[in-house]
């Protein structure tokens, strides 16, 4: 029986201190100070020459054509090293890209969205006048944008998370629609002042969209949020919990990672769970420990979260990963697995030390400081300041 603990493979890259990660076809690409590193499925990579950048997210157009979100705005880039720079905005280093329906490049600039086609043509520009834009997805003339406001409530500080839903047809980015019920294109997004016992803050990190499911990903710092309850209001309880795990029992504020499941038809919140560790204890469930947000996917039958773990998630110093221990703790990388119903947990593993920049249900890239801080079955060793981890499942 096939297990995520026992890969296809698992093997060092080499690439030191990467930022990002992004798949294109059969291959891995990563990011980093020295250009774009191409990844096959065997582990095998190379450089591509002539992409020295500050490049903080990478998106593959074809298999030959990268676009790179850097400080000031974008650089497309081909495998022959000619490259294409657009500057879209001051300096900032808050920022990401994707090309989405094969049609349009999207970039995120903190709290700013501008769209391109694929030849870096530009076609509209919106500022959100909000503290910052964390994602955005394409489907069906809507965009679907997250992220968070930073507000005050009786003089208290309070982050709060939205998802926006704009009407988009390809050159311009409408304003929220008017849609049926009370929520008028959003989710989230209450003013401080209706919260009252959900004054914990709240980030909507990341966005996946899978068939007719929009896939979340947020961070919460507490166990009274906005996100027990359906989006729409706070009264129409959505959070499932299946053990010590996810029930925030016992706990602080402590970084929690959230996992949501959208219906697009409705546009309404169906059900979510929280994820965060326990430090061992006699006592009770064990205190909370934080677990940190990177990456969310779904392909439709499970979704996979990539996450930075404090220490302990559920069975840790028992676990193995290719058949030998995992090493002593200092910031676990996270892969946690669950049915599309949210309803249950498939898996939670780690292979050892690390942060996941990219993870599916075919790969993961994992950076660690340190070469023995994860197991590996193939090549060899070296040492780097920072080291690249790939994964095949």
């Amino acid at each position: 029986m096939f297990t995520y603990s026992s890969p296809a493979i698992a093997t060092y890259l080499n690439i030191a201190s990467p930022r990002a990660a992004c798949v294109n076809g059969s291959k891995v690409a990563v990011i980093n100070a020295e250009g774009i590193w191409e990844v096959e499925a065997n582990g095998k990579k190379k450089l591509i020459p002539n992409s020295y950048h500050d490049a903080r997210d990478c998106a593959a157009i074809d298999g030959k054509t990268y676009v790179l979100a850097v400080p000031t705005g974008l650089v497309k880039i081909k495998t022959d090293g000619t490259s294409q720079t657009i500057v879209n905005s001051v300096a900032k280093s808050i920022t990401r890209v994707k090309f989405l329906e094969g049609k349009w490049i999207i970039h995120q600039s903190v709290n700013t969205l501008s769209i391109y086609d694929s030849n870096l043509n530009f076609k509209d520009k919106q500022d959100y006048k909000v503290t910052e834009v964390t994602d955005f997805e394409y489907k069906d003339n809507y965009l679907y944008i997250s992220g968070f406001q930073q507000q005050k409530r009786l003089g208290v500080p309070v982050q709060i998370a939205f998802l926006y839903r704009n009407g988009f047809n390809g050159t311009s980015i409408f304003k929220l629609p008017n849609l049926p019920g009370d929520n008028q294109g959003k989710l989230w997004g209450y003013n401080a002042a209706s919260l009252a016992h959900d004054m914990a803050d709240t980030r909507l990190n990341r966005l996946y969209i899978s068939g007719n499911k929009l896939y979340v990903l947020g961070s919460v710092y507490g166990g009274n949020s906005i996100y027990r309850w359906n989006g729409k209001d706070l009264l129409t309880q959505t959070l499932i919990t299946t053990d010590k795990y996810t029930n925030a029992a016992q706990t602080r504020d402590e970084t929690k990672v959230y996992t949501g499941i959208v219906d697009l038809t409705s546009f309404t919140v169906e059900r979510g769970q929280l994820s965060f560790t326990r430090l061992p204890s006699t006592a009770g469930l064990g205190d909370g420990n934080s677990n940190f947000p990177k990456t969310i996917y779904s392909d439709g039958t499970d979704i996979f979260v990539g996450s930075v773990a404090g220490y302990a998630i559920p069975n840790r110093d028992s676990q193995t990963f290719l058949g030998k221990p995992i090493s002593p703790y200092r910031g676990d990388a996270s892969f946690l697995i669950f049915p599309n119903n949210l309803k249950a947990r498939k898996a939670w593993f780690t292979p050892g030390n690390g942060e996941i920049l990219l993870f599916n249900n075919k790969f993961a890239v994992v950076k660690t400081g340190n070469v023995n801080d994860l197991s590996t079955n193939s090549g060899t060793a070296q040492i780097l300041p920072k080291n690249t981890y790939f994964i095949k499942f």
